[in-house]
């Protein structure tokens, strides 16, 4: 009861001087030593945040740029169709008369520049296939072939990296080939 009462009062025995103090002197060094550590950690988070943030813009204009360069390399391969086929739009309207030639050899060179990009021309015109209602559509909703059913493609599709932009337009085929 003697060394409670001590206590109690701040008087401490000789044998137990400093042990409480201490210790308590020890968790405070231990709090501070992880309060530092929790902020170092935090300043580190931040850190990674800011370069992660920072790679995230790197990625996003080293996108933009190749988008730009490619779409750039597309329109400088159109651009030469492109204008033939408006001076001769051009001569048309003026009733000037325009070779039917040069105006399938200028749309020609311009399907080519985006067969070069990965375009693909899905079947050929009069061409006899089997219906497929995913690569292509009936001209008229009055008759829906079914698939496999012969059909007459009259509009080809177009399909760019496997992925169907436009289906070709299609007719029942009737009879033997050649009689369409």
């Amino acid at each position: 009861m003697v060394k409670w009462l001590e206590r109690l009062l701040g008087r401490v025995p000789e044998g137990e001087a400093g042990a409480p103090g201490e210790r308590a002197l020890d968790l405070e060094r231990e709090v501070q030593h992880l309060r530092i550590e929790l902020a170092e950690e935090r300043e580190r988070a931040a850190r990674l945040r800011q370069v992660l943030e920072r790679q995230r813009g790197d990625a996003e204009m080293h996108v933009s740029g190749r988008v730009e360069a490619q779409v750039e390399h597309l329109l400088t391969a159109a651009a030469a169709p492109v204008a033939q086929l408006l001076t001769q739009t051009h001569l048309v309207e003026e009733g000037q008369p325009v070779a039917a030639r040069d105006v399938l050899t200028v749309a020609r060179r311009l399907v080519r520049v985006l067969e070069d990009i990965g375009l693909t021309v899905e079947g050929e015109i009069g061409e006899r296939a089997p219906f497929d209602p995913d690569r292509q559509e009936p001209l008229s909703a009055a008759v829906l072939p079914q698939r496999g059913q012969p059909v007459v493609v009259r509009f080809v599709g177009v399909v760019y990296r496997g992925q169907v932009l436009r289906k070709a337009g299609v007719e029942p085929a009737l009879g033997e080939p050649g009689d369409d």
